[in-house]
């Protein structure tokens, strides 16, 4: 096909992109600069002392509000993602999330105490609920056009390099402000973050796909009032729960696990059985579940990085190359950057093959089953590695780690996301994808179970363990077969 300029969000045909890329990778970015700048130094924020200026709370405290926080965050994206399918555009939904975003960032930067952290924590619960499912959903609508079909996984690809790239560089640059000016300087940076994500996404509104725009399963009246009592009737009940104690600080995992299981099934059951889905669409839906199903392990398994890992490289390695030594924090960045650079070029491969040979090109299951082989073969180094190195591991060997698990995780994560993608119902498009961001939910808060088995069982039986998983996750998308049209 000869290359002609398209205007309104048409791409240059041929190798290049849509602009709307760009537009909601830029989006994306700086909303994620600004979450994970928060999330590196909140615990830090609470528990400090006034003098240091911190709240002054127990570490108990810092890290129940903090876990609190994380999981409200990704529980709240199916309350946005059906607000973008039956009230307001995709479109809108991530303007206004990002105001709120931004909003939630300055209210911690110019306030103190608890009452202020907690209500700046909540107004980036609601807009991030808002923003990131739809930004998904609006990627849904770019690559579901005819001309950008073939550039599906490479564009996802790239956008999941911008999300890594601002989980790299928010806690880079908030860790250093919060050092070297105080809290606030950090929650400032994440705000002028996110007026930079408003002024890229409203240059770049015509990029966007005329489908953003349009509400997809657009709500009636009475269904509106229905849906605002069960949103009080939710609220109130867990009001209720706080305030007799059924509800503490000691087993809120355990609730926003049991939250996140709860609202999953009743989305497959609502996508599944609704009358605007059709038999074909809702063959598509069923057929999710096995990939649901693993990539809720998968982050279990790669979320390892915020648990077990940094206790592993605080304890178990030699932190020093030469004349170098790293902090044990540092040890995740190793695993990010691999992400940022490999995403773009394994997704370029995976494309080349299918030009070369469409026929016999490897579909999306057998794809996301390499991804867990490779996650697969990093734990079985990580049980190797003790086995090898008596004493503490070098470092350089934590390294090579780090890199398969980054590798395994750009090889999964943007292909599952645009495997959802494929499988959305059109009257469910942010659903399906605020589902999928369900198991990020589900994997965070898992891996911090799976992580306590690391310190009572052996170090060499607890990576063989994950190994295992993995690898009968690779089983399952060997057997798992994408839904026909999917």
């Amino acid at each position: 096909m000869t290359e002609q300029a398209l205007v309104e969000g048409k791409a240059i045909a041929g190798p290049r992109q849509p602009a709307a890329l760009w537009t909601l990778s830029w989006t994306e970015l700086w909303e994620r600069f600004s979450f994970y700048g928060i999330q590196v130094i909140l615990a830090y924020y609470i528990y400090y002392t006034a003098t240091d200026g911190g709240l002054g709370l127990s570490e108990f405290e810092a890290l129940a509000i903090t876990g609190a926080y994380g999981g409200a965050v990704y529980l709240s994206q199916p309350v946005g993602a059906w607000m973008g399918d039956r009230v307001f555009s995709a479109r809108t939904m991530v303007a206004g999330g990002a105001v709120v975003v931004m909003s939630g960032h300055i209210t911690l930067a110019v306030t103190s105490g608890l009452g202020g952290l907690l209500v700046g924590l909540g107004l980036i619960v609601l807009g991030t609920g808002a923003l990131f499912p739809n930004v998904l959903a609006m990627m849904n609508y770019v690559y579901e056009q005819k001309e950008y079909s073939r550039k599906r996984e490479v564009g996802f690809s790239l956008y999941y390099a911008g999300v890594l790239i601002g989980a790299f560089a928010g806690p880079m640059v908030t860790g250093w402000l919060q050092v070297a000016y105080g809290f606030h300087a950090g929650f400032s940076a994440a705000a002028f973050g996110m007026l930079l994500a408003l002024a890229g996404y409203a240059l770049g509104l015509r990029s966007l796909p005329e489908q953003a725009k349009r509400v997809p399963n657009p709500l009636t009246a009475q269904a509106g009032v229905r849906a605002l009592v069960v949103v009080i009737a939710a609220i109130a009940l867990i009001v209720v729960l706080v305030l007799v104690g059924v509800i503490t600080t000691t087993n809120l995992n355990n609730y926003v696990i049991g939250a996140a299981i709860l609202v999953s099934i009743l989305y497959f059951a609502v996508m599944s059985r609704s009358g605007k889905v059709d038999a074909v669409e809702r063959g598509k839906v069923l057929a999710f579940i096995p990939f649901f199903i693993t990539a809720t392990i998968a982050w279990t398994l790669i979320l390892q990085l915020f648990t077990t890992f940094a206790v592993y490289a605080d304890q178990r390695v030699d932190l020093t190359m030469g004349p170098i030594t790293i902090p044990a924090a540092y040890i995740s960045v190793f695993q990010v950057i691999t992400g940022i650079i490999a995403g773009p070029l394994i997704a370029s491969a995976w494309q080349r093959r299918e030009a070369a040979d469409p026929a016999g090109a490897p579909s999306a299951d057998r794809k996301l089953g390499v991804s867990m082989l490779i996650m697969t073969a990093t734990y079985l180094l990580f049980a190797l590695l003790p086995v090898v190195f008596s004493g503490l591991i070098p470092l350089v060997a934590v390294i090579v780690g780090m890199v398969l698990l980054g590798i395994s995780e750009v090889s999964f994560a943007p292909l599952f996301l645009s495997t959802a993608g494929k499988h959305a119902p059109r009257a469910f498009n942010a659903q399906m994808m605020a589902l999928a961001g369900l198991t990020l939910s589900l994997g965070a808060s898992l891996s911090g179970y799976l992580g306590q088995l690391y310190v009572s069982m052996s170090e060499i039986g607890f990576f063989l363990l994950c190994a295992g998983i993995a690898a009968a996750c690779a089983g399952i998308m060997f057997v798992a077969k994408p839904a026909k049209g999917a």
